[in-house]
């Protein structure tokens, strides 16, 4: 894409890696993704997030950007995330102004540049920024940040906070050109312009990322933007029902090549559903019972009364299939559980 769109910088608005002491396998990845970027002719512009370690990333980041690669990392001293990135081509420059995560706790605040909050600290160190720049409405801003407005997933890190909202407001961004931000997995636009934008994570990380996972291209002349679709990812799907529908409707066929999760809605506990299921999803990751999570669970039974394994078990056969329509799975189950205590006394 690179390639075919003449991309001449790419932006990385964090995270980089998952955790931050990534394994030897993720760092190889990662180098040979920025190899490959920087083959294809664009400069990489990367902040870290709140996965990252700020001070591993940062080693080595000043002697990188004279080869295209600038990585910023979070710096105690706000004033030592360094200066805009200016990014140039054949038709045009653009001043980009990198602001990683910055954990309130972390960074040095002054008596009088106010409390430790996410929204506090990035409007200070937005503020210094906005004095380096020559035009803000033309600069584009990289953040790591949960903007309010955004639409979060099951999968993203809660940002750490204490004593106040991890949220910011958009406001913060006022008057500059673009806003590339990170964190938040759903591709999704915010502000009165749409210009404050999260490009969504490349890879479905949960179930609730259904959304078609997408990359931004900015024209720093109009600031326009369009969306392509990127096909580098298996989809996920959630699909409920009873089991019999779920093995055999025709409406879930779309979901047999995704990541599926299923949700069981029959009122008896199914013996070797996820097998089953397989046989029609062999993708599928996460299975749950909803007979599981009603008042007939296991936990319910007991009562809070000791009782037998023998005595567990009649309750429990007994709760989802009683003796008078299914003496045979009684007979079963007896016989079951008196095999398994001889072998545990047998063992003993």
């Amino acid at each position: 894409m690179v390639k075919s769109e003449e991309v001449d910088a790419v932006l990385i608005s964090g995270d980089i890696y998952d955790r931050a002491m990534p394994s030897a396998d993720a760092v190889a990845v990662a180098d040979e993704i920025f190899v490959d970027l920087a083959a294809a002719g664009a400069n990489i512009v990367a902040i870290s997030g709140n996965h990252d370690s700020a001070d591993r990333l940062h080693f080595g980041t000043r002697f990188m950007a004279s080869s295209g690669l600038f990585i910023r990392t979070e710096r105690r001293d706000l004033t030592a995330l360094g200066e805009p990135i200016v990014l140039s081509s054949d038709t045009d420059s653009v001043e980009v102004v990198c602001l990683p995560f910055l954990e309130p706790n972390r960074v040095e605040l002054a008596d009088d540049q106010g409390e430790r909050t996410h929204e506090n600290v990035l409007r200070v160190a937005l503020d210094h920024q906005r004095r380096l720049v020559k035009d803000s409405s033309k600069a584009i801003v990289m953040a790591h940040a949960f903007v309010r407005g955004g639409e979060s997933s099951e999968s993203e890190r809660e940002l750490m906070t204490i004593g106040g909202s991890s949220e910011v407001n958009h406001r913060l961004f006022d008057g500059f050109g673009y806003v590339a931000l990170g964190h938040l997995h759903k591709p999704d636009q915010l502000g009165e312009k749409g210009n404050i934008v999260y490009s969504g994570s490349p890879l479905p990380y949960s179930f609730s990322e259904t959304k078609e996972k997408s990359v931004v291209i900015l024209d720093t002349q109009t600031m326009n933007t369009k969306r392509i679709p990127v096909g580098v990812a298996r989809q996920v799907a959630t699909i409920s029902g009873e089991l019999s529908e779920i093995l055999n409707s025709p409406s879930h066929k779309s979901a047999e090549d995704k990541f599926v999760r299923v949700v069981l809605t029959d009122n008896v506990i199914q013996i070797g559903a996820m097998e089953r299921v397989r046989e029609r999803f062999p993708h599928a990751l996460e299975l749950t019972q909803a007979a599981l999570s009603s008042d007939g669970t296991i936990e319910a039974l007991v009562g809070g009364k000791a009782r037998s394994v023998s005595e567990e078990v009649a309750a429990y056969t007994e709760h989802y299939f009683p003796i008078e329509k299914n003496p045979y799975k009684h007979e079963l189950a007896n016989k079951a559980v008196a095999h398994a205590l001889s072998n545990v006394e047998a063992n003993q």
